[in-house]
């Protein structure tokens, strides 16, 4: 920290909303602004070149996922804590990424006073080796890293195939297949097809 205050960067690939947040966030007398990322790895470069105490990291930037991009931080700006932002509160998500090094995970819907709050706490808590704050909205949950096989299943998933066309494609039953698919859903926390894709690419499971 230079003078007291937080040094903070900004990853959000929402231009619109990485200026007000920068604009907001200037506001405060505890935090300053030391560059903003509209990429993940713009990101990491930006971390690297300018050691900011806090990195904001919107989780749903499309060019790297967000726990890979959490673990080339990790390795290349150590000193860096990182802050998940993300539009949707997700259990399964939030417990991944702090596992991967996440200090500290918040829905954009969080309020100024407590986002600069938050972004103090983290900072204080020093380099990447101490401990995550505890999550605001903790709840249990027994989801674990997919099989092979249902690494398998998701991908044939992802490529828009049938039940029926997987358990061909890997000369299982039918029913096997539909197991399977209720397992992904369950470590996910995923709702549908489509949001167990998502949550996968999140996490650099496919």
């Amino acid at each position: 920290m230079t003078g007291g205050l937080v040094r903070v960067a900004l990853a959000d690939d929402h231009h619109l909303f990485r200026d007000g947040l920068a604009s907001l966030l200037a506001q405060s007398p505890r935090v300053t602004v030391v560059g903003q990322a509209s990429s993940s790895v713009a990101a990491v470069r930006m971390a690297e070149e300018r050691a900011p105490d806090v990195l904001l990291l919107d989780v749903e930037m499309d060019d790297v996922p967000a726990a890979v991009t959490i673990r080339r931080l990790g390795r290349l700006a150590p000193a860096t804590r990182v802050v998940v932002l993300t539009m949707h509160g997700d259990a399964v998500l939030e417990r991944q990424l702090r596992s991967e090094g996440a200090a500290d995970y918040l829905t954009k819907d969080v309020s100024a006073p407590h986002l600069v709050d938050r972004i103090a706490s983290v900072a204080r808590l020093g380099g990447r080796g101490a401990a995550p704050l505890p999550s605001t909205d903790a709840e249990p949950t027994s989801a674990g890293l997919l099989t092979d096989r249902e690494l398998q299943v998701l991908r044939m998933i992802g490529q828009a195939q049938t039940n029926r066309a997987i358990a061909s494609a890997l000369s299982i039953a039918e029913g096997t297949v539909k197991r399977h698919v209720v397992h992904i859903f369950a470590k996910l926390g995923a709702s549908s097809r489509i949001d167990a894709i998502r949550k996968a690419h999140l996490l650099g499971e496919v």
